[in-house]
């Protein structure tokens, strides 16, 4: 597999939750993109399906590692 091919890390019964995933990532130098059927945000209150978010193969291991962490801290 290609080391830059999306792979889904994680989904997230809101757009809001994986937003806040994907800025963890970001601010520990991971890349990551969200798909989700909300019109490009414009009707994020609207729960039309689940927010998926999407890492580089490479980074896969890292980012579930640093997904964990992040869920851990909340408890």
């Amino acid at each position: 597999m290609d080391p830059n091919t999306p792979v889904e890390v994680g989904t997230f019964f809101s757009r809001i939750e994986a937003d806040i995933a994907r800025a963890h990532l970001e601010s520990v130098g991971i890349r990551a993109f969200i798909q989700a059927d909300d019109a490009g945000g414009t009707y994020a209150g609207l729960e039309l399906g689940r927010a998926r978010l999407f890492v580089r193969a490479e980074d896969l291991a890292e980012a579930s590692h640093e997904l964990e962490i992040e869920e851990s801290e909340e408890v």
